[in-house]
C-alpha cells in the first residue's frame, strides 16, 4: 500500500499585526483550519505577534488571512545563484 509522504513544515515564522484583537481574530480563524496544514501560536513576549508555520504550498492562503487581518507574515528572502 502507497502512503504518500506529507512535506515536512517550514520553520516557525514571525507574524506582525496592528493590534492584539487583530492577532486573536487571526489566530481563532486560522484554528479552524486544518491542522495538518498550518499552525499558530501567539508570540508571548509580543502582544501584536504571532508565530506561524505551514506546510508547502499553504503560504498564500494563510498569509492571505494575515493580510486581511492587518497582518503581515516576516519571510526572510534568499537569492539563489545559479551557475
Amino acid at each position: 500500500m502507497f502512503i504518500p509522504l506529507i512535506p515536512a513544515f517550514v520553520p516557525w515564522t514571525a507574524a506582525r499585526f496592528q493590534t492584539e484583537e487583530a492577532r486573536d481574530r487571526f489566530l481563532s480563524l486560522v484554528a479552524t483550519q486544518p491542522t495538518s496544514e498550518v499552525e499558530v501560536k501567539p508570540m508571548p513576549e509580543a502582544d501584536r505577534g504571532a508565530w506561524v508555520r505551514w506546510r508547502p504550498g499553504q503560504f498564500l492562503d494563510l498569509n492571505d488571512i494575515a493580510y486581511a487581518h492587518g497582518g503581515r507574515i516576516l519571510v526572510t528572502a534568499t537569492h539563489r545563484h545559479s551557475r
